[in-house]
């Protein structure tokens, strides 16, 4: 079960930015996926920092973020069984940029290169 931090930190927005689950209303347009995912569990202290981090370059840049409870029903097994034991972990166009911790410069420089 979600805490209320988990419940804002899924839909916060700043400057632009949306977090959310896939699939949802926030989870992009149209065909534009969204380039940023940030995998937490619900709880978690550290998953509510790195979504911060996130929430805040992804505002400046102008660039939505998706946040997906890696323990969730609808939630791709492998990313579970492949991210499970390292969560928080963002991952850019499908990389992996940060793992419990993420420098924000890292997420900029991933954010400049092209998809």
């Amino acid at each position: 079960m979600a805490d209320e931090r988990s419940d804002e930190r899924a839909t916060a927005s700043v400057g632009g930015a949306t977090g959310g689950r896939p699939g949802g209303s926030d989870a992009g347009s149209g065909d534009d996926p969204v380039r940023v995912v940030v995998l937490v569990r619900a709880d978690c202290r550290t998953c509510d920092r790195m979504e911060g981090v996130v929430r805040e370059i992804c505002g400046r840049a102008g660039e939505e973020h998706t946040v997906v409870d890696v323990d969730g029903p609808d939630t791709d097994p492998e990313w579970r069984a492949e991210y499970g034991d390292r969560i928080p972990v963002t991952l850019v166009d499908g990389v992996e940029i940060g793992s419990w911790r993420l420098e924000p410069a890292d997420l900029v420089r991933a954010l400049g290169e092209a998809p």
